[in-house]
């Protein structure tokens, strides 16, 4: 038999385990997994890590909430002087901004909600309390205090919110 016959006899003899069919099978398994992975992980790991605050104006917001409930509240606890968030209620965001030494680039909002009922923004002898820029529709840092007034209005208590974008 000279080597000619042995090749062509080999090559009708096709007694390969595998076929076209599990080729095409196997890498098509193969690019579907690599097209899942890298969908699924790719946006994940271009994203940023934040969720549209900034660090500054998360420090912003829990550093005027700590100062209005420390500047305000009688005692222990955290009861607000009635008088004192009344005086409060109803300032613009640069009053705001001075009061607490704010930057001028930064908003603020800071509202007294009843956490127990509604959520509706608490009214004090005729006084709403609240104050700056209404932050609806907004991507704002946050600080909430839990707090009781004076009077009877938090029952048994209300949230102090401050925004800041």
């Amino acid at each position: 038999m000279n080597t000619l016959q042995y090749i062509l006899g080999d090559l009708s003899e096709d007694s390969r385990g595998q076929t076209l069919q599990d080729y095409v099978f196997g890498v098509s398994v193969f690019l579907l997994t690599v097209t899942a992975v890298v969908g699924a992980g790719l946006p994940t790991m271009l994203a940023t890590f934040d969720d549209g605050t900034r660090g500054d104006t998360d420090a912003q917001a829990k550093r005027v909430a700590d100062q209005i409930v420390m500047n305000t509240s009688i005692g222990a606890g955290n009861q607000l002087n009635t008088t004192l968030v009344e005086a409060i209620a109803g300032s613009d965001v640069d009053t705001l901004q001075n009061q607490y030494r704010l930057p001028t680039t930064s908003t603020v909002n800071v509202t007294i909600r009843n956490s127990t009922r509604s959520g509706a923004v608490v009214t004090d002898s005729g006084v709403t309390l609240s104050a700056g820029r209404d932050a609806t529709g907004r991507t704002f840092s946050k600080a909430v205090r839990l707090v009781t007034i004076g009077n009877s209005s938090c029952d048994p208590a209300c949230q102090l919110i401050v925004r800041v974008w």
